[in-house]
């Protein structure tokens, strides 16, 4: 009786130190809201500096497009404005001007959109410059925040270390069997293994515990499962009374 006392009232313990290990870890990977608006607003300052600096990459690209047709048009000019001086009728002389007009427009037009193209790199680049200027009064601003999300962070991670070192402590107490049970239903139940009975019903999955089974609980000679879920059962007031007649002994 004693045995399978201490094996349950270990149990109990157990399950509360897994949970709280669980709890923490879930804590850990789940920043607080000022933390996650801040992870946020990083990561939407970021996407937009670089949908900036593929912006600069486009025009730069165009750029050098315009600056090779521009150098082609100036080529082209200079090869017709030659040509007009060896024209031998007006016929030739009306070509070679229609082309010059040509080139010229086609020229203008070039340098006109690299002008543009120019000035839109130059926007951009200020625009670029402007946000990294202004990041180091943000990351200021956010460090307090985030430097204080880190300590959180090891303080639970000690947590964690700490309610580790208990539960291998607790698991040394029990037979090997129960503890290769428990832990098997602590993983296969979600946290879940051991349940008490409240108001004749297991407490996680509310399955009425027949008369007969509630008595052997009451005795507490033997591990008793539930009949649907099959978690490990308890009576709240059983392990008390004998925790505390066993304190008080």
């Amino acid at each position: 009786m004693e045995s399978i006392h201490k094996d349950l009232v270990v149990l109990v313990r157990l399950q509360d130190v897994y949970g709280r290990i669980a709890k923490a870890i879930q804590d850990r990977q789940s920043p607080p809201p000022e933390v996650q608006q801040l992870q946020e607003a990083n990561r939407s300052r970021q996407l937009e500096l670089d949908q900036l600096e593929e912006q600069v990459r486009l025009v730069e690209d165009e750029l050098d497009q315009v600056h090779k047709r521009e150098e082609e048009w100036q080529l082209e000019l200079e090869h017709f404005q030659r040509q007009k001086g060896t024209v031998t009728n007006e016929r030739e002389f009306t070509a070679v001007i229609s082309e010059i007009d040509y080139a010229n427009k086609a020229l203008t037009e070039a340098r006109q959109r690299r002008a543009e193209l120019e000035e839109s790199v130059e926007r951009l680049r200020q625009d670029i410059a402007s946000r990294r200027q202004a990041r180091p009064e943000e990351e200021s601003a956010q460090r307090e925040v985030v430097e204080g999300w880190e300590r959180r962070k090891s303080e639970l991670l000690e947590v964690v270390h700490q309610l580790s070192t208990e539960a291998e402590h607790l698991e040394t107490e029990l037979q090997p069997k129960i503890r290769a049970r428990f832990l098997r239903l602590l993983k296969s139940k979600k946290g879940m293994a051991v349940a008490a009975v409240v108001e004749g019903s297991c407490s996680v999955c509310h399955f009425a515990v027949r008369p007969h089974l509630r008595q052997r609980l009451r005795r507490c000679e033997e591990i008793i499962t539930c009949e649907s879920c099959f978690r490990i059962l308890y009576l709240e007031e059983i392990i008390d009374r004998k925790s505390t007649g066993a304190s008080s002994g």
